[in-house]
């Protein structure tokens, strides 16, 4: 499986801890207290604190705060793509922004932007009424699925250049997908005829009936040449917990939540890997069509989902949740209106046709910022979002874009969206942020995040992040993607305060103004490695709302001191 960014594993967390808590009360006691400690250790609000008042690595937000009393701002339009937003969240509802020109309901596109009311946003998606699904699978399968057709009998040498980008993105993409389509044949079997797959389990439980269950004697159970028996024993091995108790009760608790099981360790083969899989067709797009701009839906409709919106809600909290309500938490910027634009799935690949269109929608619809915490391996269609990057540049909108999750050196593996362009050279507008901790010590940079002393400017609080969650739900979330919105929110603010700065001013603001700790950490990843925290990003520093409010001051006409 390709390594993901925070929403992915946020959501699989979320499943799983679910799937726990259904099977196992230890476990949400457990998770009580891992969460008590970890609450003990950490300051409350620490990402809003500073590093040189507070000893914690915050942004300086209270103190930008004081920096700003008395002075006029402006709304700002912040467009958050990711996985949509809960609107009608108490602490967010009267921050979502409202488009001027559309009249709600009247099935008319009154203000003539191809979208038909389009109220607070829009879902590319969804189905007509909002019906969105949670399942997409990896670029990978959706780049397989593409291009098969075009490129798998193809002769590179009478391709053009963007073809020829193209044709060796399906190269890559079909080797990968054709070793795990076969590895999850078996198991797709056993999953789909389940009577195959409940007989593979009475005969494991025979197999059994004298040992000490745990994972590993499951897994030990011998079923030569039977390729169905094995994905069922791999799949019950996986999920069992002591707790269960002995095999029959364990193989009653799956029947009893044999759809939450099944989705666990099954949506692999029947969805990730299997061709026949079309999360699109109620859609009603054809995702080969690049051309196409104006499908999907106005609205996200996330009834009871545990998955729905989680990832975009929480985003949107760090960015803009109401400020001194009493309500929930604070977000950062006091005056941003948050445009929702849905393009990336629950589980699966974003798809570079969403991401596109999603960038062009925000930009004319007015968002000033735009926050982008996803990412993904392969580009098939990158040359689509270069273009929507670039139109975004050209009209003065700054794109922030998590780094990532994978502790790994982001000058060196493949990521998309990207901000250099396939031509090479980079945009301007484009800020990449990877997640730090709140410890100002060898544990600053999380070991989670990527780093790139050249593709990763700055690093922002992104661990153990509160925010809003759907249903006037709050939680705490780590990963790139709680640090990418902090920047977001600061550059909001920005915008707001200081509504001259342009886009590329706002970021070389940013950039300049990131409190610099002369530390040695320790390298993300599996390393003990120590290195200086000033090698992981282009600016060594750590994003810092007052030094940036104080910089704009500064570079104000007229500027004749600070009082």
């Amino acid at each position: 499986m390709n390594p993901r960014n925070a929403i992915r594993l946020q959501q699989f967390g979320i499943l799983f801890g679910l799937f726990l808590l259904l099977f196992s009360p230890e476990y949400a006691s457990a998770q009580a207290q891992l969460q008590s400690v970890r609450e003990q250790k950490r300051p409350t609000n620490w990402p809003y604190l500073d590093p040189l008042t507070d000893s914690v690595a915050g942004i300086g937000l209270n103190r930008a705060y004081e920096l700003l009393k008395g002075r006029p701002s402006v709304p700002v339009v912040v467009g958050v793509l990711d996985s949509g937003v809960d609107i009608a969240h108490e602490d967010l509802q009267d921050v979502i922004w409202k488009n001027p020109g559309e009249t709600p309901g009247n099935n008319t596109d009154d203000d003539k932007n191809g979208y038909i009311d389009d109220l607070t946003g829009w879902n590319f998606m969804g189905e007509k009424d909002g019906t969105t699904y949670e399942y997409d699978q990896p670029e990978i399968t959706q780049t397989y699925i593409l291009l098969k057709d075009k490129y798998d009998q193809a002769d590179p040498k009478k391709l053009s250049r963007t073809e020829k980008r193209q044709y060796d993105t399906y190269q890559t993409a079909k080797k990968i997908f054709l070793q795990r389509y076969r590895s999850v044949r078996a198991k797709l079997i056993a999953f789909t005829d389940t009577s195959r797959f409940w007989q593979a389990a009475a005969r494991i439980g025979t197999a059994l009936a004298n040992s000490s269950l745990s994972q590993q004697t499951i897994r030990n159970v011998d079923l030569p040449g039977d390729s169905v028996a094995m994905a069922v024993r791999n799949a019950l091995a996986s999920t069992y917990n002591p707790s269960y108790g002995p095999y029959n009760q364990y193989l009653q608790i799956i029947r009893n939540n044999w759809a939450l099981f099944r989705k666990l360790t099954a949506s692999d083969a029947e969805i990730a890997y299997n061709p026949d899989y079309n999360p699109r067709q109620g859609v009603g797009d054809n995702p080969a069509d690049l051309t196409e701009r104006y499908y999907g839906s106005p609205t996200l409709q996330i009834g009871k989902s545990q998955q729905l919106a989680v990832h975009g809600t929480h985003v949107a909290g760090i960015i803009a949740a109401k400020r001194n309500n009493g309500i929930g938490i604070d977000g950062i910027a006091d005056n941003a209106r948050i445009m929702t634009v849905a393009v990336v799935p629950a589980n699966g690949d974003e798809r570079d046709k969403d991401v596109a269109n999603g960038i062009r929608y925000a930009v004319e619809n007015g968002a000033k910022v735009i926050n982008m915490s996803f990412g993904k391996r392969l580009s098939p269609f990158k040359e689509q979002v270069d273009e929507a990057i670039r139109f975004a540049e050209k009209h003065d909108v700054l794109i922030v874009h998590a780094a990532g999750n994978n502790g790994e050196n982001y000058d060196s593996i493949p990521a998309y969206p990207s901000a250099r362009y396939e031509n090479g050279k980079v945009a301007q507008n484009v800020l990449v942020v990877g997640n730090n901790t709140w410890q100002l010590n060898e544990m600053l940079a999380a070991g989670s995040s990527n780093y790139g002393a050249q593709t990763v400017d700055l690093f922002a609080p992104g661990t153990d992040i509160e925010s809003t969650i759907p249903n006037n739900h709050y939680a705490v979330f780590s990963g790139t993607s709680m640090a990418a919105p902090h920047a977001a929110g600061v550059a909001a603010l920005l915008r707001s305060y200081f509504p001259k700065l342009t886009a590329v001013q706002v970021k070389e603001i940013l950039l300049k103004s990131s409190y610099k700790p002369t530390l040695m950490v320790r390298k993300p990843g599996r390393s003990n490695q120590q290195v200086p925290f000033s090698s992981l990003s282009s600016t060594g520093g750590l994003l810092n709302a007052y030094e940036a409010v104080k910089l704009a001051l500064m570079s104000e006409p007229g500027f004749s001191g600070f009082k």
